[in-house]
């Protein structure tokens, strides 16, 4: 049989394990909610890593784990490409000249001493023309009964065509590189430069340079 005295001290053994086991429910109470606090609080509600560390120990009685140096992350900016240049120096240049009022008004008053100069980029639209081809009669002044002499005509992508080579080129260059269809080049010729000309035609001259 059990005596009083050992299911005295096995109370007793068992009070002083439920305490430490309280003890320590509560130290992993308080650490879950520091880890809570730490993933998804705000940044004034975070506590300290030490802290953490210490209620981490606490809660299984184990020593300080060395403190492992945290490798620090270099980061490098990207190399930026080279800036291209804003105006090449192959554009032709389109000089304006500005004297003072003073200077133009009394110029033997007035003595250049330097200038300065600044530069913008600039735009001129482009522009349809008429290509007047004037081919001269000649005759010999000597023999006159000869027949007269004239300059052939340039040759022509369709005989009496009256498409140049600068406007084949910008129909063949705004449909394949710019892809500008046919009807809306028909639309922006008749809206803009009042110059009708249908997209069949159009098609036809795409088609002979084709060829």
């Amino acid at each position: 049989m059990t005596s009083a005295s050992d299911v005295t001290n096995e109370l007793t053994l068992l009070r002083s394990l439920v305490s430490t086991l309280q003890q320590e429910n509560a130290l992993l109470r308080q650490k879950v909610e520091a880890l809570i606090r730490r993933v998804f609080g705000s940044s004034s509600e975070r506590i300290d890593p030490a802290q953490l560390e210490l209620l981490l120990q606490l809660a299984v009685g184990r020593t300080p784990a060395p403190e492992v140096p945290r490798a620090e992350v270099v980061r490098s900016r990207p190399s930026r490409p080279p800036r291209a240049q804003r105006l090449p120096e192959n554009l032709p240049v389109v000089e304006e000249v500005i004297d003072p009022e003073p200077a133009l008004a009394a110029p033997q008053e007035w003595r250049l001493i330097g200038q300065e100069v600044s530069e913008q980029l600039d735009y001129e639209p482009a522009r349809f023309l008429r290509r007047r081809i004037v081919r001269r009669k000649y005759v010999h002044t000597s023999d006159p009964d000869r027949a007269p002499i004239i300059a052939p005509l340039p040759e022509k992508l369709q005989e009496r065509g009256v498409a140049g080579p600068g406007l084949l080129a910008h129909i063949l260059v705004s449909k394949y590189c710019d892809h500008l269809p046919l009807y809306r080049q028909e639309q922006i010729l008749a809206q803009r430069h009042k110059i009708h000309l249908p997209r069949q035609t159009l098609a036809r001259w795409i088609e002979l340079c084709a060829e």
